[in-house]
């Protein structure tokens, strides 16, 4: 097994144990529902995801691609360094645009802009593409969050 395959697994048991751990704490508390959320709401929620995350880690196998595509290109840190810089401004930038316009346009604009400055992280995404991946996941947001949860985030707020 490769060196960097076997320290997947081990972050990948990690989040598991952490997340199993949590979970199960959280069981001290009162979980409550969706709509009346306990003090072990989050704690719970957070310990599935985190458990599930650590799991999706374990059974997704290394791309070879991935590996040529990285000799291909060089292998010293500073390649590898410079190649992920676009993805984390992107997501930076993303939730920035995300507090502010958030905070003067309301959350259809807020979870657009996110979005679609997010995707932008990635190299090979088309201009399309990132507009309906915006479009789809602003959709789903105002459905979750605005009438399925009931948050009090206005749709827009221009004022």
């Amino acid at each position: 097994m490769r060196e960097d395959k076997k320290r997947e697994w081990y972050a990948a048991l990690l989040m598991i144990l952490i997340g199993i751990g949590t979970a199960w704490g959280s069981l001290d508390y009162n979980v409550g529902t969706l709509g009346r959320m306990g003090p072990g709401y989050f704690p719970m929620l957070l310990g599935i995801v985190l458990t599930f995350v650590g799991v999706l880690i374990l059974v997704t196998p290394a791309y070879p691609e991935e590996q040529a595509e990285s000799d291909s290109h060089g292998s010293t840190s500073e390649a590898r360094y410079l190649r992920h810089v676009r993805p984390v401004l992107a997501t930076v930038i993303g939730m920035l645009a995300f507090i502010v316009f958030g905070k003067y346009g309301g959350l259809v604009p807020a979870t657009f802009i996110l979005i679609f400055i997010s995707a932008l992280g990635d190299r090979t995404t088309t201009l399309k593409a990132t507009l309906l991946l915006a479009a789809g996941v602003t959709a789903a947001a105002v459905g979750i969050f605005h009438y399925g949860m009931q948050m009090q985030f206005p749709l827009f707020n221009w004022g």
